[in-house]
């Protein structure tokens, strides 16, 4: 069972000071993370000045080469989200072409317009795709896609921040059945106070799961977590 970290995502240090927002800091972070037990980092890239997330090659170069020296054998992903800054390209199939040091993986969101299209580019990059299912139509969506059996995995993602745990965890249940037939590696994570509940439920079905402080900023026992490597032991002693 496979621990991601998802590390950052659009948080800022006034929500947490330990957040990883620079490459240097994504790099400790991440072999932090490592040691903990995880397997798998999960970033987004900032600019330099604004710390802005972004998709352009000065930023994403800079943090993955930063994090893949600091652990080698550690899987890079990225995010695609549709509202994360270019670096200038008139796309995001334009920005990943201009990347020179690629994550292995990124991932996209089936709930966006462009996301066969996009995924299509990603695999012709070498890029592994990480699925985003959210719902229900979201699953739908993969299944009917033309490169829905070469995703790396499929993320199962719930995302309502005040969805308690026992709905959060029925809701992921009903997405992990419809795409559970493709046969690729499924992962659990959710949002906020549903993300433990997630977790633990994932675990306990032998699941790939994400923790880290883009999903949640509290550990296992509700208290806010140190850090993202914290996070990481409260999911081994599950």
């Amino acid at each position: 069972m496979l621990i991601q970290v998802a590390m950052n995502g659009d948080r800022s240090r006034s929500e947490h000071p330990a957040i990883p927002i620079t490459p240097a800091e994504l790099a400790a972070d991440a072999a932090a993370c490592w040691a903990a037990g995880a397997r798998s980092v999960h970033f987004h890239p900032r600019r330099v000045g604004d710390e802005r997330e972004s998709l352009g090659a000065e930023a994403l170069d800079a943090a993955v080469a930063a994090v893949r020296a600091a652990v080698p054998g550690l899987e890079i992903s990225c995010s695609t989200q549709e509202d994360i800054d270019l670096g200038g390209a008139a796309s995001r199939v334009e920005a990943i072409r201009l990347w020179s040091q690629p994550p292995d993986l990124v991932s996209l969101n089936l709930v966006q317009d462009d996301a066969v299209p996009l995924g299509t580019a990603l695999l012709e990059r070498g890029v592994g795709i990480e699925a985003g299912v959210f719902s229900v139509a979201d699953a739908e969506a993969l299944l009917a896609a033309p490169w829905a059996a070469r995703v790396h995995r499929v993320l199962v993602e719930i995302l309502d921040e005040e969805d308690d745990g026992d709905a959060a965890v029925a809701q992921a249940r009903e997405v992990d059945a419809l795409v559970a037939p493709l046969g690729r590696p499924r992962l659990w994570h959710a949002q906020g106070r549903a993300t433990w509940a997630v977790v633990g439920a994932a675990r306990a079905l032998g699941l790939d799961v994400r923790v880290g402080f883009e999903d949640v900023l509290a550990g296992r026992d509700g208290r806010p977590a140190v850090s993202n490597a914290e996070q990481v032991r409260d999911v081994l002693a599950l």
